[in-house]
This record gives C-alpha cells, sequence and structure tokens, in this order.
C-alpha cells in the first residue's frame, strides 16, 4: 500500500465510520516507512481541514451521485494540486492509479485534466471550511474580527511542541537535537523527537504551547495539594509536578485505560508517587475525605477550539451532545466544589469555544454558589497553539 492508498484509506474510514484520524493515523503509520508519515498526515489532515471547500469542488465537477471514495480519491489531488503545488503530471497519475476499475480511471482522469483553477464559492461556511452548524455557532457568539481570527487558527498547521522536563534535563542537555527554544519551558524541532533516545529516558513530552500555561493560573505552592478531575492525557498534571510533591497530588479519570497511561508517562518523566483515582468526577465526594488547596477541572467538552490540530472533529461533533455536555459540565463544577479548602482555587478549563461551555456556563454555575468568586478568565485564539477557555475561581467562605 503506497503512501497516497493509505491516506484514501484512513479518510475513507474517518468519513464514513466516523473514526477518529489521529488514531487510524497512530495505528497505521507503523506500516511505512518513517521518511513518508509526514506527507501522509499532512495530506489526511489538509483534506480534512478544508474538507468542506474541497467536497465543493468536488460536487462541481462531477455534475451526479459520486461514490465517497472517488469523492475522496478527487479531493485529495485537489488538495495536492493547488494547496501543495505538486506537478499536474504526479496528481493525475497518482490518482488515476487509485481507482479500482477502468470507468473510474477514466472519470477521475477527465475531471483531473480538466480542472486547472478552483471555482469560486460564496456559501459562506464552506468558505470557512466549516459545517454549517458549527459555522452560525461561533459566528453568533464572537465579532467579525474574532471570528475571522478563529478560522486562521483552524486553517494553520500546528507545530508539534515539547516541554522540557526539569527534573530530568536541561536545554542544555538538548543541544545536539538542533532545538528552538520558544520560552523557559517549550520547544519545536524540525526533527520527530518522539523516536529518539532523549523522549525515552523522559527527558520532555509533548504539549500544545497554549495548553503548558494554564498551570500558572492555579497559583501554585510548594506544599499544596492539587486534584486533577479529569486528568488523560496527563500533560497539564505534569506541569504542576514541577512544582508540587507527587505524593500531594491526585490524577483522576473516569477510563481505566487512560489512569494507566497517565501512570505510566509520570514514572517515565520520575514523578512517581502519585495518587491515581479511577472515578466519575462526580462521584469524587464518595471517594474522597480530604480537601484540596488547588482544584483543576479540565472539563469534556466539544473541542472546537483543537480543530486546527484534529481537523476531523468537527464531522464527528454534533450539535444535539452540546446541551449533554454543557450538563456534565455542571455536574463536575458542582460536584468537586465541596472538595475545595477555604481560600482554595479552582481553576475550570476547556479546549472549546463554545461561550455556552464557557462564560455563560461559569456565569450560570456562580449564580447558584455564592462561596466561589471568579478572579479571572479568558479565551485564548491564537496560532501559536490550540484554543481554550479558562476561569479562575477562589473558595472565599
Amino acid at each position: 500500500m503506497n503512501q497516497r492508498e493509505l491516506a484514501l484509506s484512513i479518510l475513507y474510514k474517518t468519513i464514513r465510520d466516523e473514526s477518529y484520524s489521529n488514531l487510524l493515523m497512530r495505528k497505521e503509520l507503523n506500516k511505512v516507512e518513517p521518511i513518508r508519515r509526514a506527507f501522509i498526515t499532512n495530506l489526511v489532515n489538509g483534506v480534512l481541514r478544508y474538507y468542506e471547500y474541497l467536497i465543493y469542488q468536488v460536487d462541481a465537477e462531477c455534475k451526479k451521485i459520486t461514490p465517497l471514495r472517488i469523492k475522496l480519491i478527487l479531493a485529495m489531488a485537489f488538495y495536492e494540486r493547488f494547496f501543495l503545488n505538486e506537478k499536474d503530471y504526479v496528481v493525475n497519475y497518482e490518482y488515476v492509479e487509485l481507482a479500482s476499475n477502468s470507468y473510474d480511471k477514466s472519470f477521475i482522469n477527465a475531471i483531473l485534466r480538466k480542472k486547472d483553477v478552483l471555482l469560486p464559492c460564496d456559501i459562506p461556511h464552506v468558505k470557512a471550511c466549516l459545517p454549517e452548524w458549527i459555522y452560525n455557532l461561533l459566528k453568533s457568539q464572537y465579532s467579525t474580527d474574532e471570528f475571522n481570527k478563529i478560522t486562521e487558527v483552524y486553517h494553520h498547521i500546528p507545530s508539534v511542541y515539547y516541554r522540557l522536563n526539569k527534573k530530568k534535563c536541561s536545554f542544555a542537555d538538548l543541544k545536539g537535537l538542533k532545538i528552538n527554544e520558544l520560552n523557559d519551558d517549550i520547544f519545536t524541532c524540525k526533527d520527530n523527537l518522539l523516536d529518539s533516545k532523549q523522549a525515552a529516558e523522559g527527558c520532555f513530552y509533548v504539549q500544545d504551547y497554549n495548553s503548558a500555561s494554564l498551570y500558572k493560573h492555579l497559583d501554585l505552592q510548594k506544599g499544596n495539594t492539587l486534584l486533577d478531575v479529569c486528568s488523560a492525557p496527563g500533560s497539564k498534571l505534569f506541569n504542576c509536578l514541577d512544582i508540587l510533591d507527587p505524593k500531594d497530588c491526585y490524577a483522576n479519570d473516569v477510563n481505566l485505560t487512560r489512569v494507566k497511561l497517565i501512570s505510566k508517562m509520570a514514572d517515565k518523566l520520575g514523578f512517581k508517587g502519585v495518587n491515581y483515582l479511577n472515578c466519575d468526577g462526580r462521584l469524587l465526594t464518595q471517594k474522597l475525605k480530604m480537601k484540596f488547596d488547588r482544584i483543576l477541572l479540565d472539563a469534556p467538552c466539544s473541542g472546537l477550539g483543537v480543530l486546527g490540530r484534529k481537523p476531523d472533529l468537527k464531522l464527528h461533533i454534533k450539535p444535539t451532545s452540546l446541551d449533554e455536555l454543557q450538563k456534565l459540565q455542571m455536574e463536575l463544577l458542582k460536584s468537586v466544589e465541596p472538595l475545595l479548602e477555604d481560600n482554595g482555587i479552582l481553576l475550570y478549563a476547556t479546549c472549546t469555544l463554545n461561550k455556552k461551555e464557557n462564560g455563560k456556563q461559569i456565569r450560570k454555575y456562580l449564580a447558584d454558589n455564592s462561596t466561589l468568586m471568579l478572579l479571572e478568565e479568558d479565551t485564548i485564539i491564537n496560532e501559536m497553539g490550540d484554543c481554550f477557555y479558562y476561569a479562575k475561581m477562589q473558595k472565599v467562605r
């Protein structure tokens, strides 16, 4: 299976079966040489990132009902030709070869030979490369300038960021890797470092640039106790462990497999002694007989802040799921508040841009909870990384 055929297989399963492309790639990319993996990842994510616009172009050319597989072959070809500037003869040959019979080969060949420009499009949500309901939701909640910035972030290919594990090494120890230091903790590298000796030794871990700043709003002090309510994949917990003693930290997740992965990664990084819990966050008061100085609630959400990194999410999220998520978020907030010490800090965060899950959710919560005071909140939207919201609250009773 060549690289374009593998990319087609991943895209087909993502669209048809509503599978998650990142999970498929994690499994399938092991079948090809490392040098080809970046191209496949770019091709899959690129088609998904511009999916609505590419399918608009495909439908305009096909003029009839076309099987999904053929649509995806053409969408991939258009992406390579018009977004990656691949040579016409390469695109024509490679994508005609992906067809399974002579009729489809002729059909694809005819379209590719005459397609020399992208058609203009005046459909707003298609131009923004978003499902119509997501477009309408964000357009109603943000100003024109803010919305344009959001779509810029969605269309931006994010970097892979690494966070230094200062328990194991310093930047000086990584000089041979030709890294680019962005601040005291975060760096990038043109090479994939995941298979490096230093990664195996726990010298660093992958974490989004913006996400890596969240822990600072907890105002951590040595000796604080911390409850990380929805801890997976664990990177925010690891940030806190730069300051806190592992034995003072409790990491919980409802998924046992994820809890085991957090524990395994923490051990590799040298953070041994964390207290792990596998519990529905709404039931933690039944499990824990103590209170915490700091609580981090990185709540389950619709994920509208990470579409730049995970463009397939826009095809999986359903508008009907938003009400369920908001109900769960409120239940989690109400459930963990009794576990917070007086004067303690509760940090609520999501990786979505839906204000009903963010600021409006917090205001609704605070209106019914006089023991907490909002100290700070913000929505982070920039091309450095994922978009997210946080609200920092303090127990004042």
